[in-house]
């Protein structure tokens, strides 16, 4: 049989169903909850069609959201300002700023004033320290989007005790964040990426690999251990065969998974991987799904009812 699949949109939508019950047990006890995005103006559609597609997504969910859009030409101290000044805010449960910033505005020097409270992106570098030391903290999302897809196939600490994972790509809100939440879950962790000498066989060993360099098809069939869990974190934008454009992740995934002309032998895994995330469709819904739980959590912290 061919790889199982790991449905980002399914998954995600447990998770929807979960932080609508929790912002409405807030709301009935009045305690906000509320995440305010910053939105610097401008030619960018994506970035609009993607701020009203948050606002959409947290009213379904009883989560409000304001939309603060700033001018094309705002700089730095426009775009600081506005983070702190909802940093007191006490209505407002949760903070985050829309990329990409203007090119002379540095984003690191705005995200790291988000006050820790309130940084559901887990961008702030206490955050990003409180993931690495084991404290409770919201985590990047994409990274914690990753852990709960890997809970989902039924292993948890105990299953990844002296398991290898090998985690391709080392960005400081993906790659790094996840390494360090798979070594809290007591994996034994590889940090590589796709320069690596010997990529494929530190892949092929790994019990969970985790691809997420920005390689379309980085990750092939010879590569992967049999049975192991893949999670195709990259989101590639490539030309098909009729010269439209399509998204791929870092994984060949028909390959990979087993898939179509590449189908293993009936009742046999033994060519192809055990779990597998498609692209689209997984890590990318699970992403969205986690930063409004990070929201609700944010607001319950906010109200005392977690640590």
């Amino acid at each position: 049989m061919p790889a199982r699949i790991i449905d980002g949109k399914a998954l995600g939508q447990k998770y929807r169903d979960d932080i609508a019950a929790r912002a409405a047990k807030l709301r009935a006890a009045g305690r906000p909850v509320r995440l305010d995005a910053v939105l610097v103006g401008g030619d960018d559609d994506a970035a609009h069609q993607y701020a009203e597609s948050q606002a959409r997504t947290c009213g379904a969910l009883g989560i409000d959201y304001v939309l603060h859009e700033l001018p094309a030409g705002a700089g730095h101290d426009d775009i600081a300002g506005r983070v702190l000044l909802l940093n007191t805010k006490d209505e407002v449960s949760a903070i985050m700023v829309h990329l990409p910033l203007p090119a002379e505005v540095d984003a690191y020097s705005v995200q790291k004033l988000i006050t820790p409270e309130k940084d559901v992106e887990g961008v702030n570098p206490a955050n990003i320290g409180n993931v690495v030391y084991g404290r409770s903290s919201l985590a990047p999302c994409t990274a914690l989007a990753v852990i709960k897809m890997v809970e989902h196939t039924g292993t948890g600490i105990q299953g990844l005790r002296g398991k290898l994972a090998v985690v391709v790509g080392a960005s400081n809100h993906v790659g790094k964040p996840i390494a360090v939440l798979l070594m809290r879950m007591d994996a034994t962790v590889v940090s590589c990426n796709k320069w690596t000498p010997g990529l494929a066989d530190l892949t092929r060993r790994a019990d969970v690999l985790v691809a997420a360099a920005g390689v379309p098809d980085l990750i092939t069939r010879d590569m992967v251990k049999p049975g192991a869990i893949v999670i195709d974190v990259g989101v590639n934008r490539v030309a098909g065969s009729d010269g439209k454009m399509r998204t791929v992740g870092d994984v060949a995934y028909d390959a990979v998974g087993g898939f179509g002309t590449h189908a293993a032998t009936a009742g046999s895994a033994a060519n192809h991987a055990g779990w597998i995330s498609p692209v689209p469709g997984g890590v990318g819904p699970m992403t969205v799904a986690m930063l409004l739980l990070n929201v609700v959590e944010a607001a319950e912290r906010a109200a005392g009812v977690r640590l």
